[in-house]
């Protein structure tokens, strides 16, 4: 027997589909152009506001789902792969600044890349930065290595708190 489609079901998959995207509600706030406010996102998200249509349509498009996945239709996409990276700024910082220090040339590279994330995703923790998919790629050619040798590097370097899949 098939769930029956409600309001909350619809606000609770646009949350999900949000999410495994890795978007924050300011996040489609600039991928919109300020199409999709953040607070008005949050509105429709937690039901406290109605979607209309036409709006459902444009966040369907820009998450790039059909609108029938918003209704509940299962998704034929392949579950997350990449894992979530929990990054140490701090290290990342003390190594920059230490000329001793054997990568020091790399970090001095990779700080104000992070520091740019940090900066575009208003992400003012200072301590930890979470990596996304797509930056991934440009770290490695920043470090001028392959995508698996900078995750290597990250690791090995002990600059990785967390990895989730």
């Amino acid at each position: 027997m098939k769930t029956p489609i409600t309001a909350s079901s619809v606000n609770q998959k646009l949350r999900e589909i949000r999410r495994s995207k890795s978007l924050s509600l300011r996040d489609v706030e600039i991928l919109s152009n300020s199409a999709i406010k953040a607070v008005v996102l949050g509105s429709y998200e937690r039901g406290s506001r109605t979607l209309s249509v036409k709006r459902v349509i444009a966040l369907a498009n820009l998450y790039e789902v059909p609108v029938s996945e918003l209704f509940g239709a299962v998704s034929q996409s392949a579950p997350r792969a990449f894992p979530k990276l929990l990054l140490d700024l701090r290290l990342v910082r003390l190594r920059a600044g230490n000329i001793e220090h054997h990568f020091n040339a790399s970090y001095s590279d990779l700080l104000p890349l992070l520091e740019k994330i940090v900066h575009s995703r208003q992400d003012w923790n200072g301590e930890v930065i979470s990596l996304r998919e797509s930056d991934l790629p440009v770290i490695a050619l920043l470090l001028k290595m392959s995508n698996q040798q900078a995750l290597a590097w990250i690791t090995d370097e002990s600059i990785l708190l967390q990895r989730k899949i």
